[in-house]
């Protein structure tokens, strides 16, 4: 029964870990491996207070092919996207004015925030506030393959 047990956590284990690209995206190493499309745009228009702030996660769903990031004022937009054309946007808006989304759902993250979720034909979408960090991130995520994909996104959230 012992045997039984501990083969199945290391099924789970290693099931987890598939699900996951598995590679570090930090922000250091994002701004290291995307030096021109991630780094120049986050290092030239966030200050350092903004750039920890910034919603990024700490594992993703699937295998990085490229990111970029974008800014304007008060708001940073950051794309993954993977070969298989599965595509992760996470936004982050400094200094909100309480301007969140009406959305279909609400969902209770990790951290205890309350996350709007919508759900739309290809993909989903999680918008919350963080009063610590006193940003509103918004993350859009699109799958290739749509049978997680709430799943997935929940997890990539509780990671921001």
């Amino acid at each position: 029964m012992q045997k039984l047990i501990a083969a199945l956590l290391v099924s789970i284990t290693f099931f987890i870990a598939g699900c996951s690209s598995g590679e570090d995206i930090s922000l250091a190493t994002l701004k290291e491996n995307h030096p021109e499309s991630f780094g120049k745009p986050v290092e030239d228009s966030l200050t350092k207070e903004e750039q920890e702030a910034l919603g990024l996660p700490a594992e993703l769903p699937f295998n990085l092919e490229s990111v970029e990031a974008s800014a304007e004022e008060h708001e940073v937009e950051v794309d993954y996207m993977s070969k298989d054309a599965d595509r992760l946007t996470v936004t982050t808006v400094y200094n909100p004015e309480n301007n969140l989304q009406e959305a279909d759902t609400r969902m209770t993250l990790d951290s205890g925030a309350i996350a709007g979720v919508t759900e739309r034909d290809a993909s989903v979408f999680f918008e919350w506030y963080d009063d610590e960090e006193n940003v509103i991130y918004q993350m859009a995520y699109s799958p290739m393959d749509d049978d997680n994909r709430l799943e997935d996104a929940l997890e990539i959230a509780n990671s921001i």
